[in-house]
Formats: structure tokens, sequence, C-alpha cells
């Protein structure tokens, strides 16, 4: 059976109706597509599915390996028994074509189109809510950005030319001659945009959603970097919204800020590299990251 692309306007095109089959002939799930994500952009979307008991989930489909998710599936479902708004994930399957769909709880409440200051201190403490919650959890590894040696991104920045190498050559300076390995036991959600946040009419948090990078170990802080850059946090978080943000990175010593930038934008190349996206998304990540790192 064919089946028309449903999210076109994504930079990870799909059919979750393709996905929706599978996963019904391989577990008898019976889920039926009842709505998509209005999302434009990005390298994930969710689809919205309905169980045969009338349960609404959201279906989403990821690289990252099947027993990196399963794990995750794992962390987040005990972190949701303890009263962290994180979904439940429900199913995870490997695919035909090596994705792997994420089957979970669809969360209430709603996407903001920007931060006010209300929402912004929410999405702030949201974050803090994830401090040592990990402690238990050893087995989590660390952000991808942060590996034991250059040589993860030797095939991929490495091989882009002379300032791919270049951009290696200052990340390494930036830590002092040896990758720096981040240490902590929060929960990093290492894409944590208002894209990938729920509120509720209050403006409270309800749901921090989009799991599919794995969750990790380390420091919180980490996570707030990425609205600097973030496709969806750039056009959301205003100037002095952005304030309440740049109070809880102060907790950061410059040092170590300068290297998480450095790898944060280090590995946004190495990813565009990895999927295999346009070259003008290539170049402007990278373009990015020279600027960053200097």
């Amino acid at each position: 059976m064919s089946h028309r692309l449903e999210f076109r306007l994504s930079e990870n095109p799909w059919a979750p109706t393709a996905v929706i089959e599978e996963v019904n002939a391989h577990t008898g799930s019976g889920l039926v597509l009842t709505g998509l994500a209005d999302q434009v952009g990005g390298s994930s979307s969710a689809a919205f599915v309905a169980w045969a008991d009338g349960r609404e989930s959201a279906l989403t489909r990821t690289r990252t390996p099947l027993a990196v998710m399963r794990q995750t599936a794992s962390v987040l479902n005990d972190l949701r028994g303890q009263g962290l708004p994180v979904p439940e994930h429900q199913l995870v399957l490997e695919l035909s074509d090596g994705y792997v769909a994420v089957v979970q709880e669809r969360l209430p409440g709603r996407h903001v189109g920007e931060l006010n200051s209300t929402t912004a201190a929410a999405f702030v403490a949201m974050n803090d809510r994830f401090a040592g919650v990990l402690r238990d959890h050893p087995e989590v590894p660390q952000p991808r950005a942060f590996p034991a040696s250059v040589s993860t991104f030797e095939n991929t920045v490495g091989r882009h030319g002379e300032r791919g190498r270049r951009l290696l050559g200052r990340l390494l300076e930036i830590d002092g001659g040896r990758l720096v390995r981040m240490q902590g036991d929060d929960l990093v959600h290492t894409d944590y945009t208002p894209g990938n946040v729920l509120f509720d009419d209050a403006g409270n948090v309800s749901g921090v959603v989009d799991w599919n990078g794995g969750a990790v170990r380390g420091d919180r802080y980490y996570a707030l970097l990425g609205l600097h850059w973030g496709s969806i946090g750039r056009r959301t978080v205003c100037a002095e919204e952005m304030k309440q943000v740049e109070e809880k990175l102060a907790h950061l010593s410059p040092e170590t800020r300068r290297s998480y930038e450095a790898h944060w934008m280090v590995d946004q190349v190495h990813e565009s590299i990895l999927k295999g996206f346009s070259p003008e998304r290539i170049e402007a990540d990278m373009a990015r990251a020279e600027n960053t790192l200097g």
C-alpha cells in the first residue's frame, strides 16, 4: 500500500499512516491517525493517534538507536511516576526503514507563539525541576556533544574540508587540549525550546515533549543554551525574556559556558552532516559554529 507524505515541510518528511500501519502489524495496537502537529521545519514532527480504547497518544519517529530509545522510555516513565510532566512512552519499535517509532502519552496543553514574562519564567523553572533527578540512573549517558575524544566528530566535521578540521582544532583549544566531559546528575533535554514545551492557560508548563534525541545526564544549564540558536527558539524568545534565561546561565563560569557553546555548535554541524541535511543547512551550521568559536 502506498502512502502520501503527510509531513512535507519538515527536514524529516515522513508518512505517519505508513508508520501506523507497520506498528499495528507488529503489535496489534489498532492505532488510528487522528491529526498532525502544526509544525513547519525542524527534524522531528508528531502525529496524533488514538488507541482502540479511546486513549490519545502522539507518534514520532527518530534515528536514535533502539536501545537508547528504550532506555529513554524506561527513565522517563520512572520520572513520570514521580510527578514530572514528561510523557509516558508506551511503545518503542524499530521500523523496517531503520527509524524507531515512538508512541507516547499525549500531554495536555498547547504551544505558545512567543514566550512572555510568565511563560519564560515557567520555562526556566521547569528546567530547574530536572536537577539531580538522575542520581539513581548512572546508566544514562552524557550528551552526544561531549564524546570521550574528538574522533567522534572526525568522520563528519573533520571530513568537511579544511574548515571542518580547523573547527575541531578550535574546539580542542577552547577545552584546553582535551575535550571536556560534562558532569552532573540532572536530566538534560538537548532540544529544550518553546516548540517542545506545552503550557496550560495560566502559563504553567504542562508538558516537556520530544525526547527523540534520547534522555541524557549532565548539567541542566546546558539545555538553556540552545535558545540562542534553535530555529524555533530564535523566533519565539525576545530579548526581554532572554534576560531570565541569562540569569540562570550566570551560574556557569565563563570558561564552562564557552566550552558548552563550542560543543553545542560543533555537534550541530556533526548532526547536519550525519543526517544528510541539505548543503545550505550544513553551510549555515558551519558558519554559525565558526562565528561562535572564533
